[in-house]
């Protein structure tokens, strides 16, 4: 990664800022040995050393294979758009503000409006996140807590759009009316009204197809705020540092399956648990692995960053048709690093929480992490084929959103396809918000219409300046500690207060 911070945080300790700059030189980064000696990698931008190499042209032919891949079968084509057939026809009471209608988008009656705002309910949460063990610049207080600002429009928090489509559920007769049941508001569940955008899951669940449609809907419009915890720590505090100086509460919780607490490979850890509270009280989860490099014998519980058969390790040759292979040492640690990954995840589902999945976290050509570090094109196709299948067949979870996550120096070689990814996008700890190039270099690779993430950065991009074109991200994603590190209390104030930015009390339900 372009710019890695390597924080290390025992229970609530706070640990010093290591190497932060925007070259971000894996050299220069401090080794750290076990699970919990991972610390706070804070990430970088993909820099020019990554130049994507030509060893990573890999090509499309190399897609992992349609097995994986969701395919277009699952995209709930048009039957469930509302269609002609849901206009309700001469009897419908809605009349013009009828949902059914020919786009069923839900008229302008089913905005959410005002009353979407969520009010009260976003107290900060009782998650606790890390925050202090990682930095990288001046530590920036800034002024006084903020208020939260005005109240929004708001905004993302109707979802109207595309997660109401009118569906079967709500075709025609006076049951369709478009009333205000159906606006998507604060209180209103779209688990009876689905878009036609289907999660590559296999029979992904209902939660899992709301939160999916809910992003569709609002990119383009709105940006959902997020922030990393530092989850190496047991009580991380980044999460309610947002409460604690007057502002609301992210609406994405971020996380990293690396580290294990005091549950093992085989138990339910605290972060999970941090992640079920989040979503119980509206918010949305994404979890990036820095697993360490697959070996003979090795389990969840040697994962570290930088060492030895860490993320950070150079695969031997070979290496990558060993990892898939059954039967070898490579792939029965690989296996048994994914069976801590289902454990967690399966808990979640259990609370009935989808989960954003970012597995092979900063992917590019010639990068940092054993994933794509001497890989080609094909070959981490390949692995994330087999991950992909791993996690949602043989161990059957039905609530991942599959997000492809590439570092600053995107590679389209290394696009599995819209068969195995739900959504995209880039990371990066520079400096020139909103980061219009990276957004481009992104959606070239992507297209124009899955919605596209800046998954991890340091600095908070403007809302304003990211509106209409120039950077439209779905969400951003603030790295463990770089709340205070790179931004000031005054800017947060800003940006959480712009009504483009969905916070967590304006989440519809989606349940």
């Amino acid at each position: 990664m372009n710019t890695k911070i390597l924080c290390l945080t025992l229970a609530t300790s706070l640990a010093a800022l290591l190497g932060c700059t925007d070259s971000g030189n894996p050299a220069t980064e401090p080794g750290a040995g076990g699970a919990s000696a991972m610390g706070g990698t804070a990430e970088g931008t993909g820099g020019v050393s990554a130049t994507g190499g030509v060893s990573a042209t890999g090509g499309v032919s190399a897609t992992g294979g349609a097995s994986a891949a969701g395919g277009a079968s699952a995209t709930g084509g048009t039957s469930a758009t509302g269609g002609v057939s849901a206009t309700g026809g001469v009897s419908a009471t809605g009349g013009a503000s009828a949902t059914g209608g020919a786009s069923a988008t839900g008229g302008a009656s089913a905005t959410g409006g005002a009353s979407a705002t969520g009010g009260a309910s976003a107290t900060g949460g009782k998650i606790s996140t890390g925050g202090t063990t990682s930095g990288g610049d001046t530590t920036s207080t800034g002024g006084t807590t903020f208020t939260g600002g005005a109240t929004r429009i708001g905004g993302g928090s109707a979802a109207g759009g595309m997660t109401r489509t009118g569906g079967s559920s709500a075709i025609g007769g006076a049951s369709a009316t478009g009333g205000t049941t159906a606006t998507g508001g604060t209180g209103a569940s779209t688990s009876s009204s689905p878009c036609s955008v289907v999660p590559v899951t296999p029979n992904a669940s209902q939660q899992t197809k709301n939160v999916l449609c809910y992003l569709y809907s609002q990119y383009g419009n709105h940006v959902l705020s997020g922030q990393q915890e530092g989850n190496w720590s047991d009580n991380p505090t980044d999460v309610s540092w947002y409460a604690k100086n007057g502002m609301k509460t992210p609406a994405i919780l971020g996380s990293d399956f690396a580290y294990h607490s005091n549950a093992g490979c085989a138990g339910v850890n605290i972060s999970t648990t941090h992640a079920i509270e989040h979503w119980n009280n509206g918010g949305l989860v994404m979890y990036r692995y820095h697993a360490g490099l697959p070996a003979a014998g090795l389990t969840c519980a040697q994962d570290c960053y930088s060492g030895n058969n860490c993320s950070m390790s150079t695969p031997p040759g070979g290496f990558f048709t060993s990892v898939i292979t059954a039967g070898t040492a490579e792939n029965t640690s690989w296996n048994a690093k994914l069976d801590n990954v289902a454990i967690q995840i399966k808990a979640m589902a259990a609370a009935n929480m989808p989960v954003i999945l970012a597995l092979f976290h900063e992917t590019q050509s010639n990068g940092w992490f054993w994933w794509s570090k001497t890989s080609s094109g094909p070959e981490f196709i390949k692995l994330y084929t087999y991950s992909f299948d791993y996690l949602t067949k043989t161990k059957a979870l039905n609530n991942i959103i599959w997000l492809m996550p590439y570092s600053g120096s995107p590679a389209a070689a290394f696009f599995p396809g819209k068969g195995l990814v739900d959504i995209s996008g880039g990371d990066t700890y520079g400096k020139d918000q909103p980061f219009t190039s990276l957004y481009g270099k992104c959606r070239d690779i992507i297209g124009t219409t899955m919605p596209i993430a800046l998954h991890e950065t340091g600095l908070i991009p403007t809302p304003s300046a990211m509106f209409p074109t120039a950077a439209p991200w779905i969400l951003f994603s603030v790295w463990a500690g770089f709340e205070t590190s790179s931004n000031t209390v005054a800017n947060i104030q800003s940006v959480y207060s712009d009504s483009h930015t969905i916070t967590r009390d304006e989440i519809p339900s989606l349940k």
